[in-house]
């Protein structure tokens, strides 16, 4: 507090008046509960809290006390924390927040579709490098077919960053069954001399194989005495392979 004193001296007249002003020094004004760094994806309110208790919040993504990474947006924000105490001095401190964007993620190595009888690990590479991935018929980097077993599958890569933000891409497969093979007109026994008989396979548009077989047709006599296995070969649309014998 300061004494301000004005004197006038008129001719030997003199007279003053004095007035006390008070200089208050500012609050002393900090917030905590901010990181320094978020994601884009986090959608959770982040609770500040300002000392001395009672100012205000402003910038962007701040909504009451709580600072919310998904509405800031990506980039660099400024929050400041703004009191006003009792004598009407006001002060503020400001704090700086990084919201990062997700890592860009993909993958390769996988095909649209494969047969249930695969047995063949394919190794799959994500982008960046790093990440994992997960889903049926998947061991480490590697997918196998026959390990996931027939039907449509999804297989997704995740990645975390060096920040902690994580991203993944998926991508479906379809597993085919293999056609149900059969085929008619093959008897359990014939004599050596017996004629050739037709034989009939179902899907139509598979292949006959064995002793005795001569196209879509069996012969006793080709074949000779003895037991024989007549095979039935069909591939679908899918190029999926299955037989019956």
């Amino acid at each position: 507090s300061y004494t301000f004193t004005w004197s006038e001296d008129n001719n030997g007249c003199t007279d003053s008046e004095s007035v006390n002003v008070a200089f208050h020094a500012l609050p002393v004004v900090s917030f905590t509960g901010l990181a320094a760094d978020y994601c884009i994806d986090q959608t959770t309110p982040v609770p500040l809290t300002g000392t001395p208790g009672g100012g205000t919040y402003s910038g962007q993504g701040i909504s009451g006390s709580s600072f919310i990474p998904s509405v800031a947006g990506v980039g660099t924000h400024s929050i400041t924390y703004t009191y006003t105490d009792g004598n009407g001095c006001t002060n503020s401190e400001l704090q700086s927040v990084n919201v990062n964007a997700l890592p860009v993620v993909s993958f390769t190595g996988l095909s649209a579709q494969y047969c249930v009888d695969d047995a063949n690990p394919y190794a799959l590479t994500g982008a960046p490098s790093g990440g994992t991935f997960s889903g049926s018929g998947i061991s480490g980097n590697d997918f196998t077919p026959s390990a996931a077993g027939a039907g449509t599958h999804v297989i997704t890569y995740s990645y975390t960053d060096n920040i902690g933000c994580t991203s993944s891409q998926s991508q479906s497969v379809l597993i085919n069954a293999l056609p149900v093979v059969s085929f008619s007109g093959l008897g359990s026994g014939y004599c050596v001399d017996a004629p050739d008989v037709n034989l009939t396979g179902s899907p139509a548009g598979g292949t006959f194989s064995g002793t005795g077989v001569s196209g879509g047709s069996f012969s006793p006599a080709t074949a000779g005495v003895g037991t024989h296995s007549v095979t039935s070969t069909y591939t679908d649309g899918n190029n999926s392979t299955n037989s019956y014998t």
